[in-house]
Order: C-alpha cells, then structure tokens, then sequence
C-alpha cells in the first residue's frame, strides 16, 4: 500500500534479516558508522562506543522506502548504565533507539532521516522522528 505503513517485522533467530530483508541488512551495515555519530549526538554521550542491534523493522513505501528501525543499544566504555526500562513492565532494562532511514535504489540514495533515543523495547515505532 503506497503510503501505509507495515506492521512491525521482528528481528531475530526464526525471522533473520538475512532472509527477510537482505536489502536492509546491506543499508544498515552501510550507514553504521552514521548511526553510531547520530546516536552520540542525540543522547549527549561523549565516552561511549555504542553498537546497535536490529529487533523490529517496518517499511514505508513512498518515492523509495522508508525503513523504520528499532535498534538495541550496547554501550562500550561507559560508566553509566544501559537506561531503559526494566521491572515489572515487560522491558528488558536495555536501551532502545529508532531510526528512520529512506532508501532510493533507482538514484543509489540512502539515507538516515530520523533517530529517536532512549527507547525501551515496548516503546512502539516513533514515525516523526527528529533528524540526525
């Protein structure tokens, strides 16, 4: 459906990425350096190396596609903790982001457009999301 937005794909061992959407896999390790600078930026952390894990995906197809994807955060060389949730709310206690990324393969753009930070894993899709 032009337009529309799909549900939310998990991410995990029964539905890789590899094979539900190779494409997305290739766009994620392209842009992981701008995911990471964005992230920094967006979360004011200076003494992190975070490293992203995709969990859920969903599409958008306008001139291109729009990728909505929640990505788990692991923080590396900070002395925080990982934020999020935890407890009782079905949260992992681990920390979530978003990103929105378009994708254009017929003028080779891809793009990141958007990131939301501090999300946990119940946090559903932001889909106006701030730019990197």
């Amino acid at each position: 459906m032009l337009g529309g937005i799909s549900k939310p794909k998990p991410i995990d061992r029964k539905h890789p990425l590899s094979k539900s959407d190779p494409e997305l896999k290739r766009i994620l390790v392209q842009l992981s350096s701008q995911i990471q600078s964005a992230y920094i930026r967006a979360a004011m952390i200076a003494d992190s190396t975070p490293t992203f894990e995709p969990v859920s995906y969903a599409t958008q197809v306008v001139a291109g596609t729009n990728y909505y994807v929640k990505l788990r955060v692991t923080q590396h060389g900070w002395a925080g903790s990982n934020g999020g949730g935890g407890g009782g709310d079905g949260n992992d206690g681990a920390e979530y982001c978003h990103v929105k990324i378009f994708w254009q393969p017929w003028t080779r753009i891809t793009e990141l457009t958007g990131i939301a930070v501090r999300k946990t894993k119940q946090d559903p899709f932001e889909y106006d999301m701030p730019a990197p």
